[in-house]
């Protein structure tokens, strides 16, 4: 299966082989002309058509094999919720979400695809379900399965991000899992999970992200933002002689961008019931290479354990030297395709 994750500033793709025993086959990454996406949303389908044709001739080691794709939806654009409902029959199930969703989008229904699926176990006396439901605006979906199409992908499925964060990053039917806050660090937003007892109880984003640090730095230090992004990359907040302005700049931004964090997670505290506790804290996506960010984690969220996402934990090596075809850091970017492509894996 191919996973296919585009974003406002890059494609990235990931192919997966294998039920049993899952193999990474191949990955690919290029970056996206400025504007061609904004938000999540295609602006011109053509010139995305050909970036997305120009990323596929882009891979390494081999090239892609396989034309069956599962491609992601932005969070940003979507409305995620984790609803808790009687278990029935499917067509009572169709109609208790479409009325509990319709008390929250503030667009019509007509104008949004909507979807959800069991997640968890049922639960209870009163055999309660949790469900995920995703609605996302046509005007989201249409121009992506455009893109799709034009470059002769066979579509099996549309995913919100979020999904195919956790596939990646936490063990396939983690039921006995318990109070783990992902926190997905892109370039223009970071994506907030809560999971809990094998399913998601919680999703949210807030619209910062690393290149938001990147200007940060550039802005205080008064240099130029190509400049600010490779010391973001090797300085990071860590003081090391000679470039502690660095890191003070850097940790500032950061501690700017965690208090908004820490806010969604004081939000989903208030909404969570029982003793559903933030155990620990997992982080992805590409920003979270940033060096020393575990450490200012630690500060604003003390008591609360905090490693890296293990990108591998679903995927085995191939080959006899047993090696990744690339770091865990370099596969810290390309988590959500990963989980896209993982999809075919899990439903088996």
């Amino acid at each position: 299966m191919i996973g296919v994750d585009i974003s406002d500033k890059s494609i990235k793709i990931a192919e997966v082989i294998g039920r049993k025993k899952t193999t990474l086959r191949t990955v690919c990454w290029s970056p996206l002309a400025p504007n061609l996406i904004r938000r999540g949303v295609v602006q011109d389908v053509p010139a995305v058509i050909a970036a997305l044709q120009d990323a596929f001739k882009k891979c390494s080691p081999v090239a892609i094999s396989g034309e069956s794709v599962v491609a992601s939806i932005p969070e940003t654009q979507s409305f995620v919720r984790i609803l808790e409902i009687p278990v029935m029959s499917q067509k009572e199930m169709d109609e208790a979400v479409k009325w509990a969703v319709r008390r929250h989008i503030p667009f019509d229904l007509d104008r949004v695809y909507l979807d959800w699926q069991p997640v968890g176990a049922v639960r209870g006396k009163r055999k309660q379900q949790y469900v995920i439901v995703g609605a996302v605006q046509k005007g989201v979906v249409d121009p992506l399965l455009q893109v799709l199409d034009g470059v002769g992908l066979r579509v099996i499925a549309l995913e919100l991000e979020v999904q195919a964060i956790v596939r990646s990053i936490l063990p396939l039917g983690a039921v006995d899992v318990h109070g783990i806050l992902i926190v997905d660090l892109g370039a223009t937003s970071t994506n907030i999970i809560f999971f809990d007892g094998g399913a998601m109880k919680f999703t949210s984003s807030v619209q910062v992200g690393g290149d938001d640090l990147t200007r940060a730095l550039a802005h205080t230090l008064h240099i130029k933002p190509s400049v600010a992004a490779e010391k973001k990359a090797t300085i990071g907040v860590l003081e090391r002689e000679g470039e502690e302005d660095v890191a003070y700049a850097l940790r500032d931004a950061t501690n700017k961008m965690l208090l908004q964090i820490r806010k969604v997670v004081r939000e989903m505290t208030t909404q969570l019931q029982g003793d559903q506790a933030v155990r620990a804290i997992v982080l992805s996506g590409g920003s979270a290479n940033l060096p020393g960010i575990q450490d200012v984690f630690a500060d604003v969220f003390p008591d609360i354990p905090v490693q890296m996402a293990n990108p591998w934990v679903n995927i085995l090596a191939e080959g006899k030297d047993g090696k990744m075809p690339l770091s865990a850091q370099d596969a810290s970017h390309f988590v959500t395709a990963l989980g896209l492509a993982l999809r075919e894996v899990e439903y088996i």
